[in-house]
């Protein structure tokens, strides 16, 4: 054999030897991220593959769910449960813990009576939710799932948020038309503050220094200084049919989307100018959205339209309308690499 054609063998085996590693790594690279909706109506959770936009899995949950977010490692999906159907087995109130992996329900942890919406801490070690009934906010040890402090906030508490840093929760109250701080290092309630008519829910910016509540009868967002939990700024968001309820920020703080509820639409606010530039059509009753881990999408869950809205912010256009369950109400988004083993 010659040196020539040796060198060649060489030269291929080399490259086979190689191959597999990249032909592993070139579909993780290229995965895209999973979308979680939870449907009040159907009692259950759709997964949908957000590269393709078909569903997954639907998971049954045995109760009313409507909070939804995803565990910091991106492996369980987290769900608010109210008893609105007593009767069926394994319903309750709880926040229902779903195995990505395995696509079923696998624990619920006690998390105070009604619970509608939550947040986690960074840490993923703790869970804070608003017991909308009770006029409380639970603080559940997710290691234990047991509630390790009730919090008396406002009346009709929905929306919960915590700051980037961990150390703030700010709990939205419907009826007194208040935002409750909870230190996080006490679990106490340090101060209250009041914003427009009926807040629904609150997101904090990526940098912690402000924070947006959307008020949907007052048809409002609050601008809140998070150094000294006050308003600074109320935006206007359109007209009287304008319902301002979800609310999410872009990965760079640059803009800030709300979904209008009986508008049918989203609006695109501008922070630094604090008015709204842009209104995009979506579903009808649109109540909560997410983002793309890159921020080049949102998703819109539409309540009465029973589907979700996918939208290109390149564009600020809706590409793609996908069914989900009855009553869609949440939307978390993860990595699919991290989400599947």
């Amino acid at each position: 054999m010659s040196a020539r054609v040796t060198a060649r063998l060489a030269a291929r085996l080399t490259l086979l030897a190689a191959a597999p590693a990249a032909l592993l790594a070139a579909p993780l690279a290229a995965q895209e991220s999973l979308i979680l909706v939870s449907n009040e109506r159907s009692h259950d959770v759709t997964v949908l593959d957000a590269g393709t936009l078909r569903p997954v899995a639907t998971i049954p949950v045995g109760a009313r769910p409507r909070g939804i977010q995803l565990s910091p490692d991106g492996r369980l999906a987290y769900v608010a449960l109210s008893d609105d159907r007593p009767r069926q087995e394994g319903a309750g109130d709880a926040i229902a813990v779903v195995d990505l992996a395995a696509r079923r329900v696998t624990a619920r942890h006690a998390a105070g009576s009604d619970p509608e919406q939550f947040a986690l801490t960074p840490d993923g070690r703790r869970l804070y939710a608003s017991n909308e009934d009770a006029g409380t906010a639970s603080a559940t040890d997710l290691r234990t799932g047991r509630v390790q402090a009730t919090l008396v906030v406002g009346i009709e508490p929905e929306g919960v948020a915590v700051s980037p840093d961990g150390r703030w929760v700010y709990v939205t109250a419907e009826t007194s038309n208040t935002v409750s701080v909870i230190d996080t290092r006490s679990d106490e309630v340090v101060t209250t503050f009041l914003v427009d008519v009926r807040p629904r829910a609150a997101a904090f910016a990526p940098d912690g220094r402000r924070a947006y509540v959307t008020c949907e009868i007052g048809g409002t967002v609050a601008v809140v200084d998070v150094a000294r939990h006050e308003v600074v700024a109320t935006i206007p968001v359109g007209d009287g049919s304008a319902k301002p309820v979800g609310v999410a920020v872009a990965p760079d703080g640059r803009r800030v989307y709300v979904a209008l509820g009986r508008a049918n639409a989203v609006a695109v606010i501008d922070p630094a100018r604090r008015r709204v530039v842009d209104s995009i059509p979506v579903g009808r009753r649109p109540w909560n959205l997410a983002l793309s881990p890159d921020g080049r999408r949102l998703y819109v869950a539409n309540g009465v339209s029973d589907d979700l809205s996918v939208v290109d912010l390149a564009t600020g256009r809706v590409t793609a309308t996908v069914k989900t369950g009855r009553g869609p109400w949440g939307v978390a988004v993860g990595r699919a690499g991290r989400l599947r083993r």
